[in-house]
């Protein structure tokens, strides 16, 4: 099955998150925890999202997987990010993947290192909270309190998507699809995208 508003979803959130990509802070040390910049991020992000969807049309570059394997687990690194109330927001996801038979399954993870396109650096880190794969889609809430400034953010971010490439019977090699949600006490104020491989 092929969700192309999801498609579209991905490839328009990882673009504007890299089009706005204007926040340089100083990342070149990153070995000493330095946190990545906004610039960064959004490169990485838009690198990995371009194999999997046409960043200007949002047209599905990998085949979206409608069987996954019955009994596997698998790690997943990637990013989340959009726009929150207009500018750019991204930071980084890990999603592990517990897969189970009739195309089901968990997953666990995270996201954390966020930086915003105009404010930086946001701390603290998100919990994927009821991650779950029912008929080869995933869903679950990045769930948590972020900082900016001094000031906690309580945060909820839905996450929506698909996987993608591998063969039938292997593991998928990217996950991907729509984000949204609110930071802080703002409703609705992110909408976005992830990707992860």
């Amino acid at each position: 099955m092929t969700y192309p508003l999801m498609h579209v979803a991905l490839a328009g959130a990882i673009a504007l998150a890299a089009g706005c990509a204007s926040n340089d802070n100083d990342d070149t040390d990153p070995g000493n925890n330095v946190p990545k910049s906004f610039a960064t991020l959004s490169a990485e992000a838009t690198a990995m999202a371009d194999t999997i969807v046409n960043l200007d049309t949002g047209e599905s570059l990998a085949a979206e997987r409608d069987d996954l394997p019955d009994d596997a687990t698998a790690q997943y690194t990637g990013y989340v990010g959009g726009l929150l109330d207009g500018d750019g927001f991204i930071g980084e996801l890990t999603l592990d993947v517990d897969f189970n038979p009739g195309d089901s399954g968990t997953i666990t993870g995270g996201a954390t290192g966020f930086q915003h396109e105009t404010d930086g650096a946001y701390t603290g880190s998100l919990v994927l909270n009821g991650g779950n794969i029912l008929g080869a889609s995933i869903a679950g809430g990045l769930e948590g309190t972020l900082n900016n400034g001094g000031t906690d953010y309580v945060t909820d971010i839905q996450l929506d998507g698909s996987f993608f490439g591998g063969a039938p019977a292997q593991v998928p090699t990217v996950v991907g699809g729509a984000a949204f949600g609110e930071v802080g006490l703002g409703a609705d104020n992110f909408t976005g995208g992830f990707v992860a491989d």
